[in-house]
């Protein structure tokens, strides 16, 4: 047998038998869906709440400013260089 012959009967030795697993397999039940508890159910029908509006944040103290609150950078970060 040629390099072509060997090759053609692979590919279609593997056809076959994709295609009579593809016949032959069961056919699968229609799929159960998960069912909701009685909770979850009332929650969906509830319907959709307002979007809360977002709140302020207070002034800062005095004697304060957001620069001092910040912790200064970690001197022993890593460059990215990995060493």
């Amino acid at each position: 047998m040629t390099t072509l012959g060997k090759t053609l009967f692979v590919t279609l030795s593997l056809a076959v038998l994709i295609g009579g697993t593809l016949a032959l397999r069961e056919k699968s039940e229609t799929t159960s869906h998960a069912q909701l508890s009685p909770a979850q159910l009332a929650e969906i029908e509830s319907g959709a709440k307002p979007a809360e509006a977002p709140k302020a944040a207070p002034p800062p103290v005095e004697g304060q400013s957001a620069s001092t609150d910040a912790e200064p950078p970690d001197a022993e970060l890593e460059d990215g260089s990995g060493s």
